[in-house]
């Protein structure tokens, strides 16, 4: 959308336009398919009861396999008279409106809404009346199931009553199988039409209907002949007229009820500043059966009134996407629970094809709609491979990439089978962002072990470009949650909670039914509460809403076990210590119970962020009632005024539950003061505004800096300059730079040259006045004398900046500070030695300061490289924390040195030891440096910031690496010929 024209050209962040890739759109399609006779042939127009128009409203219908539920207008799922399939009800109806990666930041209408839960006949039983009392309908209405194979329609004539009859049923066309669930015969289920009040179950809450099977591949059905892949859905038919209808079928666009509500909410508050905001995603469907024209015209619409692009995939990648490989396998294992089921259909390859297809779908679409100076972000977890496949494609994109979900551990993360595909998919990013800092180290560590690149804190350093990683925890909008906070409707229910829990205490909570938010724990501890403070009992009340999920899983009816136990322990007539609502609620009231608790209680077993601790806290402005939050929640990280809690330590969060419900006044004010200054601080705003900025500046930091656009070095450019120059500082380093690096270590130490050429070269140089010329290198210093030590003026720099020798002097002066402790050598030498045990043909190099591990005459290459990174980690994380040192990755080598030395702080002690013999005069007006590995990187950037002369006029400064690679070097040269060509064409200038 086009900013406000109020703003100038200076307030926007970017010129061009911002393409936010998410797998769901903020836009949904909604059909208008009439429904259908017995016989399976649409039902016209006259004989359709449910509205004026003779069509059926159908949100988000999935039009390749026509098995949305037909419904009629105004009617309810939820009211136990209508016959209803027994099936799984059909994904393909908004299937992803649970793809709720918002972290607890709520809609500004559906409560950051889950789709209708996947209810069955015995929950439909029990479920209360809908407000919306549908009419009795004239006509039989008939609903179809959802299926992978076929399609079925089911009707509901009068109940069977005798086995022939129930035969007889069985036979037709259309009719309902008996169902299996993994091999198992099962009892069909008992009648919808049954009363409340006669079915056998009395539990008010349900124990949960069994996990719905997923949709798979036609060519997968059958490789697991002992598990029904249909579980009870019955064959479709298939239909040859399904294009035919939705090509007529009227359609209208609608506000999506799920995906990130977070992330819209985010960038739609900054539209403001940015040129054009375009959204990429999907509709929450298949689209492979609309016609060419329909999608054709959805399209324009999205485009010309939403600004929004659709991405058009068929139901097979729909389907094995999102339900086999995010659910089943990213989402555990990003959540640290590993898979236990080795036979699992989500392992299968047709799974993996899938996410692949779908990613590449969303490349394509991308790239297709970009223009040069657009600025493309692409979130989370659905879409880990497009920054990749679009960086392929557009080399000098501007790519980012946030994660709103936890990344795992190293450890957990390398349990997935496509882990080296997804990494290299994030690395095509020129940003990768993260919620929380134990996010980003995990990327950065799992990187570093599995992929064998260089990481950083900063990032992760490639051959031919860099990534940055970031932290940037998502808020939520204040000012709109304050303006709804406004709303007489939340008044009114605050009112109603306060009379109705007048002289109770509140908890409230209000979490997912999903084993990673914690709800079964949370009631194991508030049960654990009321048996160590008995006091509480009649006085206090837990209100837990559980929203919907996705999925069915066994944490429902665990949940519901304790709740019904606790409920029978220390309920009487009049008091009921916990109020589980397993339903959605409306945004007035949520902000009602927020307003109104007196502790909120989050025990998130693992989670990105959760943001409802940040509408809480704006919720508790009058009353400041404390917050108790699980330290496995991303926000702890920045809420530390709250009361922190190990989940898993039932004790410890009655202790913490008890401890809020007793704190007096003035520290409720100071701990929610505090909270309040982080969240109205880091707003939705914020986060969003500090993303696309950090990914504009590194894009263009990368675009400067790295190997495509560092020309070659032209010396007959260089030339020129170098003879005119008064005085010249030349830095060279040694191997790999004005010798090949062939040599082991032993060699090297031995100071052996082979090149008597370069030496002579480097002779010539230094008899010029006006040159001043240091070799640095990582060998010893007797290693450096033996080989230089015939030339007098020469300086030299050892071990890596450890020890120089200024030139025209004979003394080694020690470049570590004094007093530094060593110890750290015993410790390294110990996993040295470890690894070199263990990786044949390496060695270690012990210098008088650093120590070096060589792998590069290891018998097996890259197990070497392996072993390194592997000992890499292993340092910084046992030695690293202790003492002040860094492990720097060198060529096949690993060194270990302290952090205060470097080849960087060298040169700048050489330069300013210049500065002092010129007497402020500029002391050179001329600076060639040039290296081949990382640790020349921070001498090129300290060399490039030599630019300006004392007096104000510019310098030549040339930075030059050894062959094509990223580097900080602004030229670069094919190889150590070519340097020593160009020296000798220098000493020629003489």
């Amino acid at each position: 959308m086009v900013a406000d024209t109020n703003n100038s050209p200076g307030q926007l962040l970017t010129s061009g336009r911002l393409l936010v890739a998410t797998f769901l759109l903020p836009e949904t399609i909604s059909f208008q398919v009439p429904t259908r006779e017995k016989d399976g042939r649409f039902r016209s127009a006259k004989s359709t009861s449910t509205n004026s128009t003779g069509c059926s409203n159908v949100t988000s219908l999935n039009p390749s396999s026509l098995s949305a539920t037909h419904v009629p207008a105004g009617t309810s799922l939820l009211h136990p008279a209508l016959p209803v399939s027994y099936s799984r009800p059909a994904a393909s109806i908004n299937p992803l409106s649970a793809v709720d990666t918002s972290n607890g930041a709520m809609s500004d209408h559906t409560q950051r809404s889950s789709p209708p839960r996947k209810t069955g006949p015995r929950d439909m039983a029990l479920s209360p009346t809908s407000i919306l009392v549908p009419p009795a309908p004239s006509s039989p209405v008939f609903y179809r199931a959802a299926g992978s194979t076929g399609e079925a329609v089911t009707t509901m004539p009068k109940p069977i009553s005798n086995k022939a009859d129930r035969l007889k049923a069985e036979d037709r066309p259309g009719a309902p199988q008996r169902s299996s669930f993994h091999g198992q015969n099962a009892v069909p289920p008992p009648s919808i039409l049954t009363p409340p009040s006669e079915s056998k179950e009395a539990n008010v809450f349900p124990t949960a209907a069994p996990r719905p099977t997923l949709n798979q591949p036609r060519s997968r059905t059958s490789d697991h002949p002992s598990i029904n892949i249909h579980g009870s859905l019955p064959q479709r038919r298939s239909s040859i007229d399904s294009a035919k209808v939705f090509a007529d079928a009227a359609w209208t666009v609608e506000k999506a009820n799920g995906g990130n509500i977070g992330l819209h909410n985010a960038v739609n508050s900054i539209q403001s500043q940015l040129a054009k905001r375009i959204w990429v995603g999907t509709l929450g469907m298949a689209t492979d059966t609309l016609p060419d024209r329909t999608r054709g015209d959805i399209k324009s619409e999205l485009a010309l009134n939403h600004s929004s692009i659709p991405v058009f995939v068929n139901d097979l990648d729909f389907e094995g996407h999102y339900h086999q490989f995010c659910k089943q396998i990213l989402w555990p294992i990003f959540h640290y629970v590993l898979p236990d089921n080795l036979r699992s259909k989500g392992y299968e390859d047709g799974s993996w094809k899938h996410y692949v297809a779908v990613n590449r779908a969303f490349a394509d679409t991308i790239v297709e709609n970009y223009r040069q100076g657009d600025t493309i972000w692409v979130n989370d977890y659905h879409l880990m491979l497009v920054p990749n496949m679009i960086r392929e494609r557009l080399p000098d994109a501007s790519i980012g990439f946030f994660l709103h979900i936890p990344f795992p551990s190293s450890e957990i993360f390398r349990c997935l089978h496509v882990r080296k595909e997804v990494l290299e998919g994030l690395l095509g990013a020129d940003l990768v962002g993260f919620q929380t800092y134990s996010f980003a180290r995990h990327f950065l560590q799992t990187c570093s072990r599995i992929l064998s690149v260089e990481s950083s804190p900063k990032g992760i350093q490639l051959e031919n470009t860099a990534v940055n990683v970031g932290i940037f925890p998502i808020g939520i909008d204040t000012q709109s949650l304050s303006i709804k906070r406004q709303d007489p409707e939340v008044a009114q229910w605050v009112s109603e909670l306060k009379e109705k829990y007048s002289g109770l205490k509140l908890i409230v909570a209000r979490d997912k039914l999903d084993y990673i938010k914690g709800v079964r724990q949370k009631m194991l501890a508030f049960e654990r509460f009321l048996d160590l403070y008995p006091e509480w009992l009649g006085k206090i009340v837990l209100i837990q809403v559980a929203l919907s999920t996705s999925e069915q899983n066994e944490v429902q009816g665990q949940v519901s076990d304790v709740v019904t136990r606790v409920n029978s322990r220390f309920s009487n007539l009049s008091y009921q210590p916990i109020v589980f609502l397993r339903q959605d609620i409306t945004f007035s009231q949520y902000l009602g119970l927020l307003t109104v608790a007196d502790l909120c209680l989050i025990t998130s077993l693992r989670d990105g962020m959760n943001l409802t601790s940040h509408e809480y806290v704006l919720c508790q402005e009058e009353q400041k009632n404390p917050l108790v939050l699980s330290e496995f929640a991303g926000t702890y990280g920045s809420l530390g005024a709250c009361l922190r809690v190990n989940p898993w330590n039932y004790t410890e969060v009655a202790q913490a539950i008890h401890e809020g419900l007793e704190m007096r006044e003035p520290e409720k004010t100071v701990r929610w003061n505090e909270l309040k200054k982080h969240v109205c601080t880091n707003t939705a705003q914020f986060w969003a505004k500090d993303f696309v900025s950090e990914l504009i500046k590194v894009h263009g930091d990368v675009q400067r800096r790295y190997s495509i656009h560092i020309p070659l070095l032209n010396m007959n450019v260089v030339l020129p300059e170098f003879k005119t120059a008064k005085r010249r500082l030349l830095l060279l380093d040694y191997d790999g730079t004005l010798l090949p690096y062939e040599r082991t270590s032993s060699v090297r130490y031995k100071g052996r040259a082979s090149s008597e050429e370069m030496v002579r070269t480097i002779a010539r140089l230094v008899k010029d006045p006006r040159n001043i010329v240091y070799i640095m290198s990582g060998r010893t210093r007797e290693s450096l004398d033996k080989i230089f030590g015939s030339i007098e003026n020469l300086g030299l720099c050892a071990e890596g900046g450890c020890f120089l020798k200024p030139a025209g002097k004979t003394v080694w002066e020690n470049q570590v500070q004094e007093g530094s402790d060593l110890q750290w050598r015993k410790k390294v030498m110990e996993m040295f030695e470890y690894y070199k045990e263990r990786t044949p043909g390496s060695e270690i190099e012990e210098k008088t300061i650093p120590i070096v591990w060589h792998y590069r005459q290891a018998d097996n290459p890259n197990y070497g490289l392996w072993q390194a990174r592997e000992c890499q980690n292993h340092i910084e994380e046992a030695v690293g924390v202790i003492y002040p040192i860094h492990a720097v990755v060198g060529r096949k080598c690993l060194e270990v040195m302290p952090r205060d030395v470097s080849k960087a702080h060298a040169t700048k002690t050489i330069f300013e030891n210049l500065v002092q013999q010129q007497a402020g005069a500029d002391p050179v007006d001329f600076v060639l440096c040039v290296g081949d590995d990382r640790s020349d990187e921070d001498m090129f950037v300290y060399c490039n910031g030599l630019k300006l002369g004392e007096n104000g006029s510019e310098r030549r400064v040339v930075t030059c690496t050894v062959g094509s690679k990223s580097s900080e070097a602004r030229w670069f040269v094919p190889g150590v010929s070519s340097v020593l060509q160009g020296l000798q064409a220098m000493a020629d200038q003489d």
